[in-house]
């Protein structure tokens, strides 16, 4: 794969990154996640379900922010995820921009590429490529990469990607603010996109007195001879095409024969064209997407414009495209040899429906984004309704969310739509999410829309954990530091789709297990221990809610332990003790770390509640013990349980 080595290349180039924002018409999740994001984290290639939530944890920690926007049509969210990676669908016509070009049909089918390294120094890649296999590996496509070195190169991206963020609610903090200093001497480029003033052929044009526009596309215009003389108005003078297509099966082009093309191949105003130099045999498509406009200057257009009206970006309906225009020799050709073509090389309407890039209608007459904070603990929903609805009302249904929630909207609009009433679900342990990243829209039994939920600070999900209580309290007594002992694995929900190897293996039976009292007095004391050593509040979250074996983890796996019928009572109780004093420590060290004007009490969240016993766990000691006040009393006092 050509792109993946030049894109390794231009990530080498630059310091430890900042940002890495790509956008795609299609998007195929596990082709990024296995061979785009080790790239960015110079991690090798990940073979299982560990290893990409060893990329993930990675991922959390340097802080890079990685994010991908594709058209919502074409995102189909039952893809394979295994990382938070935030994937953002975007509908054209509902993007907050000034221009009106946009509309149901438009699509959203830029292939752009922008990494910033933490010195600032940044580079833009744009071209044909989407991101997926074919993209990246099967289709012939073109992209380049440039250095962004000035502040003209650099406003062009900010005024691509503002309104992809605005429309995705990523906090401002995230955006691109105002640069002062730009590295790299490349200033013979600019970047063309949809969100510019000027159209995409008004700048290809520019200045260049263009006698002739050589155009490489897989894609044209049912009525390409009428598309043509749209380009000849607005170029404001006589233009001659050569035009280098896909063609289907080495054969069709991907256009209707009309009496018009047959006058402009007679006049010689249009030819076609092979390409420069053959296709190897295992490529599918030529999928390239190239202008060059020649005239008294020469300008090529590297990006995602087909030869269609939407896909040219420059009349009433477009489509959110772009890519990067360099100057280049006049003498630069990227046409082969001249085809010979009538109308048996043109496709048939049965063809052209086939091959027509159509996106299913987006199903419904609101958009939500669905947002799982790890920190937190808890869903948050948003969302905007564009038309009335009729009839059932609609349902969401959650990862994690036993029942199903209502979807409910203000009564009043707003700049245009009617916002979604609030909506704030607390979670404690979401283990579902880590395995299932969709959200699902349901109406009146039946399912309309299945969506992504964004994850918000990923680095506090849990994603491994122990498979035993007695494997837990063992690694507390061999003072393995959490989540270095190698006991520990994959959360159970995460291994449905493993290699052999890491199948689950059967859980002792017996609920003590072999615990004798020594060891679970020793592993709860080291567990205090830690929590005492604690240094500040960020390290005491991640040990009571986040690494492997966490307060949390062990709280759940005692109360798992507790409910089982077979345990001895006597161990039962000194276990439900030891909990409560883990608690009692727990509360100690947040009062110790919290911000200076934070409450003194521990958060009232679900979360916080998950750290304490389940309050139906009553165990009571045999009578004999239970019933002499004066051997409860020095036992409370010779294990510090309190009253």
């Amino acid at each position: 794969m050509k792109l993946l080595d030049e894109f390794r290349q231009q990530v080498r180039g630059l310091g430890e990154l900042r940002r890495a924002w790509f956008t795609t018409f299609n998007l195929g999740i596990p082709f990024f996640e296995t061979h785009v994001l080790p790239i960015l984290l110079d991690a090798d290639p990940p073979a299982n379900r560990m290893d990409y939530e060893s990329m993930q944890q990675q991922l959390a920690e340097s802080g890079v922010d990685v994010r991908v926007f594709c058209d919502l049509r074409m995102l189909e969210a039952d893809q394979l995820k295994r990382t938070a990676v935030a994937v953002h669908g975007v509908l054209p016509g509902r993007l907050g921009v000034r221009e009106k070009w946009f509309g149901k049909e438009s699509l959203f089918h830029p292939k752009v590429i922008f990494l910033e390294d933490k010195n600032g120094r940044m580079v833009l890649g744009a071209g044909s490529a989407n991101l997926s296999i074919s993209g990246w590996g099967r289709n012939q496509e073109v992209f380049v990469f440039r250095s962004i070195s000035n502040n003209r190169q650099y406003q062009q991206v900010k005024r691509f990607f503002d309104p992809l963020l605005t429309a995705a609610g990523v906090d401002e903090a995230k955006a691109l603010g105002v640069r002062r200093r730009f590295e790299g001497c490349d200033e013979d480029w600019c970047f063309a996109h949809s969100f510019e003033r000027q159209s995409f052929l008004q700048q290809l044009l520019a200045d260049t007195q263009a006698d002739r526009l050589t155009v490489w596309s897989p894609y044209f215009s049912r009525d390409l001879a009428s598309l043509l003389g749209r380009v000849q108005e607005l170029a404001g003078q006589a233009l001659k095409f050569s035009i280098v297509p896909d063609r289907v099966g080495n054969r069709y082009v991907r256009t209707a024969w009309t009496d018009a093309i047959a006058e402009l191949l007679c006049s010689k105003v249009l030819t076609f064209h092979d390409r420069p130099s053959p296709r190897a045999d295992e490529i599918e498509m030529t999928h390239a997407k190239l202008w060059l406009a020649s005239g008294r200057q020469a300008r090529l257009a590297v990006g995602s414009w087909n030869c269609t009206e939407p896909g040219a970006a420059s009349f009433e309906l477009r489509n959110v495209e772009a890519g990067i225009l360099l100057n280049v020799a006049l003498k630069t050709q990227i046409a082969g040899q001249p085809l010979k073509i009538g109308e048996k090389e043109f496709g048939t309407e049965e063809m052209l429906e086939d091959d027509e890039l159509d996106p299913p209608l987006y199903p419904l007459p609101f958009e939500l984004q669905v947002c799982f904070d790890w920190k937190q603990g808890r869903y948050e929903v948003q969302g905007r309704l564009f038309e009335a609805i009729q009839g059932a009302s609609y349902r969401l249904r959650l990862p994690g969310v036993k029942k199903q929630v209502p979807l409910c909207w203000k009564g009043r609009q707003s700049e245009g739509f009617w916002p979604l009433e609030s909506i704030r679900l607390p979670l404690a342990d979401n283990e579902a999410l880590l395995a299932d990243h969709s959200y699902e829209v349901w109406r009146d039994g039946n399912l309309e829309y299945r969506g992504l939920v964004l994850e918000a600070e990923p680095d506090y999900r849990r994603a491994q954990g122990y498979d035993s209580l007695k494997d837990l309290l063992n690694d507390l007594v061999k003072e393995a530091k959490p989540g270095a002992s190698g006991t520990h694995r994959l959360r159970k929900v995460l291994r449905h789709d493993d290699v052999p190897d890491d199948e689950p293996v059967a859980l002792p039976v017996g609920a003590s297990g072999g615990l004798s009292y020594f060891r679970l007095f020793h592993a709860f004391e080291q567990f205090r221990k830690r929590l005492r050593e604690i240094g500040s509040m960020d390290e005491l979250e991640r040990l009571l809610f986040v690494c492997p074996g966490s307060m949390q983890e062990l709280v759940s796996k005692v109360n798992e332990q507790v409910a089982d019928s077979r345990d001895n009572t006597v161990f039962k109780w000194f276990m439900l003790r030891e909990v409560d004093s883990l608690h009692v420590v727990a509360l100690e060290a947040y009062a110790k770390h919290r911000a200076k004007y934070a409450r003194t009490s521990t958060p009232k969240n679900v979360k916080w509640a998950s750290l304490k016993l389940k309050p139906k766990q009553a165990v009571y000691l045999p009578p004999e013990i239970h019933g002499n006040a004066q051997y409860m009393k020095r036992l409370r006092e010779a294990c510090g349980y309190g009253c």
